[in-house]
């Protein structure tokens, strides 16, 4: 099954009890991106169901340790601004010959 834009819902519940997130998602995008981390650290990072159409995956379960999953404030306009700036000042690992 192919999902459309809008199917592509990513869900996580925690598990208080055991300190363990449970994340669903449809999303190919943060397929990738879960499945990077379960290459780069399987001890916490682990995919644990997919559905498949074919040969495509469309969908998987994810579980990693609750406190690695976060949600952060937006960046202020001042911090992204002095960012710029210092990446503007900082000299370029690209040598031009």
């Amino acid at each position: 099954m192919n999902y459309s834009r809008a199917e592509q819902e990513t869900s996580i519940v925690w598990d208080e009890e055991e300190k363990v997130a449970h994340i669903y998602t449809a999303s190919p995008v943060t397929m990738r991106k879960l499945d990077k981390l379960c290459s780069a650290h399987p001890e916490e990072y682990k995919r644990v169901w997919v559905e498949q159409t074919g040969e495509r995956i469309t969908a998987a379960k994810y579980t990693a340790p609750s406190n690695l999953v976060r949600f952060r404030k937006p960046t202020s306009e001042a911090v992204r601004e002095a960012a710029r700036k210092a990446a503007k000042n900082s000299p370029s690992i690209f040598i031009k010959s």
